[in-house]
């Protein structure tokens, strides 16, 4: 479903990415691991078409996407991919709710789908009482799993998480493990996971390893 085709991207004289090629099944998770400055987070930019890369292609369904007009580019992120970032990302000023109906709103769905929705999506991660409060008034975990139902709200092909359990404690993280690898398989939603802990990386279907800005290996688990 979507593919990297021997990717290359530099920033400034570092080189991040050299020749990376990988594949992404449609339901399929995907750890990619490595040490730190190997190029997971790039590659995983470049997949989600935050970040263009040098060389190489980019395909979702056979159709190229790294060469698309950043509008036609945006409406596909919005449409088809949901983001998991390492320290959430919500927005402060916003309930966890509102959080999780922001990808709707900005798709143009009504306020009160959107908002019964996000609803819906904090009762299946657990996190319904969270609703009507704020992020700075929740725990890491708590912050994590609305992030995990922000990023699976709009029934996404692809999530992409960058290290989603980094600011966690052992119990967290399985906890929002748990909640973003179950709720994917049980949705068909592919996962390209980001990570440098061999506990986390075991939750996926197959492991991507980057050394140096190359794939060093691929190991199904």
């Amino acid at each position: 479903m979507l593919e990297a085709r021997n990717l290359g991207k530099s920033f400034g004289r570092t080189t991040a990415l050299t020749d990376v090629s990988l594949t992404v099944a449609a339901g399929e998770i995907v750890a990619v691991t490595g040490p730190s400055g190997a190029g997971k987070s790039t590659v995983l930019h470049c997949l989600a078409g935050v970040v263009r890369p040098e060389s190489g292609e980019v395909v979702l369904d056979g159709r190229r996407i790294d060469t698309l007009p950043e509008a036609e580019l945006t409406r596909l992120r919005r449409e088809s991919f949901g983001v998991v970032f390492q320290s959430g990302e919500l927005v402060p000023e916003l309930t966890a709710a509102e959080n999780v109906a922001l990808p709707m709103l900005f798709n143009r769905h009504g306020r009160p789908e959107a908002m019964t929705a996000a609803a819906q999506w904090l009762d299946r991660l657990e996190v319904s009482d969270c609703a009507g409060r704020r992020t700075g008034e929740l725990s890491g975990g708590q912050r994590q799993r609305v992030a995990v139902a922000r990023a699976l709200v709009t029934g996404p092909r692809v999530v992409f998480a960058d290290e989603p359990t980094g600011a966690l404690d052992t119990i967290g993280g399985e906890q929002v493990m748990n909640a973003l690898i179950g709720t994917a398989r049980a949705g068909r939603t592919a996962v390209v996971l980001v990570t440098h802990d061999n506990r986390v990386a075991a939750y996926a279907d197959r492991e991507i390893v980057l050394r140096d800005g190359a794939v060093l290996a691929g190991v199904p688990r």
